[in-house]
């Protein structure tokens, strides 16, 4: 019975000592509450002080970002490494002749793609568009099964040939619905639009004409991450079709026409930050390269681009692996 009662008592002993702790913590949350009701700026001089924290702790990791880049060594005509934040706030981590006007060969196809995707009403990816003779004669050819007139390919499938193949047929292919002239109006009109200031485009491939005195479509590396940037924000599953190493490329009743087994960007497989990009070249434009990097992290994108590179893939890994040191 003593015992009985001993353990009774103890038990109430314990419920009033956590009652009394709770009370204590429920009195302490509500004195700290009537603090901050009268005097706010305890709460705001707190919240401040974080905030500049943080922006000095950014700011830091920025400045040494670029102290990487200020002994590297690009060959290439020209060059630019932007990072993009969260609130899409634009920091140049790189320059090298970025305003440069420059031909840009099939980094061209990046906006044969957003005009596509901003012709939703004109354009549905599982429309079928019937190949032309006009098509199949853009110079160049697959590395897999060329285009060949009156077949008839969906929006997609030609989408996927264009960005991953680099295809002259298929960029040419996809203007089709609309003409080829009112397409390029309407590339040019996108550039302006974006605030592409120095850009300027004559075909929706990137071919340099055969005359080097006639217009050719041209560019700058700033003009082109400012592109990439665009196509972040509104259309990202443009680069979502640069991202596949492979695809299997269907006809309309449903046999694989054939198997892209290589997309033309090297450094896809080799670099798993790799989000998108695109790749170009011609004798007159040299290897251009543009590859989008995302960091899982901190969420923060970086928009690299090369023009004019004997050696694109290597210069580019220059950039990357300073980036990601």
């Amino acid at each position: 019975m003593k015992l009985k009662n001993f353990l009774i008592s103890f038990i109430i002993t314990i419920f009033i000592c956590l009652g009394i702790n709770g009370l204590a913590v429920n009195l302490e949350g509500f004195w700290l509450e009537q603090e901050l009701a009268k005097r706010p700026e305890l709460f705001r001089a707190d919240l401040m002080d974080k905030i500049i924290q943080a922006e000095i702790e950014q700011l830091k990791a920025e400045r040494e970002l670029r102290e990487r880049f200020k002994e590297i060594d690009i060959n290439a005509r020209a060059a630019i490494s932007v990072k993009i934040d969260k609130n899409n706030n634009e920091i140049i981590l790189f320059e090298k002749n970025s305003q440069e006007i420059l031909p840009i060969a099939s980094l061209t196809k990046l906006m044969t793609a957003l005009v596509v995707f901003g012709l939703d009403e004109t354009y549905n990816l599982f429309d079928l568009i019937t190949i032309t003779k006009q098509s199949v004669e853009q110079e160049g050819s697959s590395k897999y099964k060329d285009l060949k007139i009156g077949e008839r390919l969906s929006v997609q499938n030609l989408l996927y040939i264009m960005l991953l193949e680099s295809s002259n047929d298929a960029a040419f292919a996809l203007t089709i619905p609309i003409g080829e002239d009112g397409f390029v109006e309407l590339m040019n009109l996108y550039a302006k639009k974006i605030g592409l200031n120095n850009t300027f485009f004559i075909n929706p491939t990137g071919l340099d004409p055969d005359d080097p005195k006639e217009p050719k479509n041209y560019s700058t590396a700033r003009d082109l991450s400012r592109l990439a940037g665009y196509i972040l924000r509104k259309y990202p599953r443009i680069f979502e079709f640069t991202n596949n190493q492979n695809r299997k490329i269907i006809n309309e009743d449903g046999s694989i026409r054939h198997i892209i087994l290589e997309n033309t960007n090297e450094l896809l497989a080799e670099i798993p930050e790799i989000i998108g990009g695109k790749t170009g070249w011609t004798p007159e434009a040299g290897g251009c390269l543009l590859i989008v990097l995302k960091d899982s992290d901190s969420s923060d994108y970086y928009i690299n681009v090369i023009l004019g590179s004997n050696d694109r893939f290597t210069e580019m890994l220059k950039i990357i692996n300073l980036i990601l040191k």
